[in-house]
């Protein structure tokens, strides 16, 4: 598969962008709850691990969310410097 067109590279640019938000939104709380409910099953602890197995999934989400943000100011910023005259 050949791809001539850039339009086609940069729609397929902002899906992977789309893509990789998503997943840097959901994985991280998901992970962490599946965890901490290993934790209570395994250990017999409260359900206080719980909540604080969701916190720190979206503590982690946010992280990733600002880390992803920088980068992709970043790309915008490299790619305005292209297109300048």
């Amino acid at each position: 598969m050949r791809l001539k067109n850039k339009s086609t590279w940069t729609v397929l640019k902002y899906l992977v962008y789309f893509t990789q938000f998503g997943l840097n939104m959901i994985i991280p709380p998901v992970v962490m709850t599946a965890l901490a409910w290993w934790l209570k099953n395994k250990f017999g602890w409260g359900n206080g691990v719980i909540i604080i197995g969701i916190l720190l999934g979206i503590a982690v989400a946010g992280c990733n969310l600002w880390k992803f943000m920088q980068y992709t100011e970043k790309k915008a910023k490299e790619s305005e410097r292209e297109h300048r005259p």
